[in-house]
């Protein structure tokens, strides 16, 4: 069994670890849509509730963190200490439906996923549709400039459930489509090619497949597989290399400590973040400082 560093949170979804050692996560749940810090004792503290249906979490060289999710399906720059500094909506195209995920590039720019659906259309009385595989996706993977506040442009679309985002240590782009089980990457603003397929069969009776994606310094790509239990590992050539099972089956987003040497997954199922040994070191995430 996988330690337990946080319990008794209703769905949490996406974590990062900051620079202190202290983990940062937001929790989806209607009840809750909090932003909470972890200390290394498992302490934590909320910062503020962020409304809306929170799922991603980055944060820059400032010590603000970023949060997609927000109200009105948003994406939400929040202050060291909570206050709601910038929102953005949409694109010029219009608005997001349900961003996702979230990852700072090499170029000090933020990309984001948006799965490609509206939560109320997906939901029935509080549940998943049966026929969910059948709705009109249209995810999407966006470039915003952080200083001014806008989407860039969009650098693919069509995404059947666009999931996490990540990139190399070379800085090539990737990101999760997670009904087919494709993980794609390119050279940002370049071709779209799939890297590798993390699953025999789409997910169309039972909502699984590649969710949040994380490097570590070898190149290898760590891929949670919600409703599947565990952590995929893939080398560089897009084979895969490994599993890590994880104690619930609903693992959505993972992230290294700060110092690289455990993996920390947010598990829906139990409502826990899981702290797992690295196999090798994580790779640091990009924090650009945002004038």
């Amino acid at each position: 069994m996988n330690e337990t560093i946080a319990t008794g949170l209703r769905l949490p979804s996406g974590l990062v670890a900051l620079q202190d050692g202290r983990l940062a996560l937001v929790e989806m749940d209607a009840g809750r849509r909090y932003l909470k810090l972890y200390d290394a004792g498992g302490v934590s503290r909320e910062v503020c509730r962020i409304g809306g249906t929170p799922s991603g979490i980055a944060i820059d060289g400032d010590g603000c963190f970023w949060v997609a999710g927000g109200p009105e399906d948003s994406l939400v720059k929040l202050s060291p200490q909570g206050r709601v500094l910038q929102v953005i909506e949409g694109s010029a195209d219009g608005p997001f439906l349900h961003p996702n995920a979230l990852a700072f590039g090499p170029d000090g720019l933020l990309y984001m996923t948006d799965s490609g659906f509206r939560l109320a259309d997906l939901l029935e009385g509080g549940h998943i549709q049966p026929d969910f595989f059948k709705a009109a996706y249209n995810g999407c993977v966006y470039q915003i400039d952080p200083a001014e506040g806008r989407v860039i442009r969009v650098l693919a679309a069509g995404l059947l459930l666009a999931g996490g985002i990540a990139f190399d240590a070379d800085g090539l782009l990737y990101y999760s489509e997670t009904l087919s089980g494709k993980i794609y990457r390119q050279i940002v603003g370049g071709r779209q090619e799939m890297f590798a397929l993390s699953m025999t069969s789409p997910a169309v009776n039972t909502l699984r497949g590649p969710s949040g994606l994380a490097f570590d310094r070898s190149g290898m790509l760590y891929c949670a597989m919600y409703g599947l239990g565990e952590i995929c590992l893939i080398d560089t050539d897009g084979k895969m290399a490994g599993h890590i099972r994880t104690n619930g089956a609903r693992p959505g987003n993972i992230a290294f400590t700060i110092d690289g040497k455990h993996l920390l997954v947010s598990e829906q199922e139990n409502g826990v973040v899981e702290k797992i040994t690295a196999p090798r070191p994580g790779l640091p995430l990009h924090m650009p400082t945002i004038s």
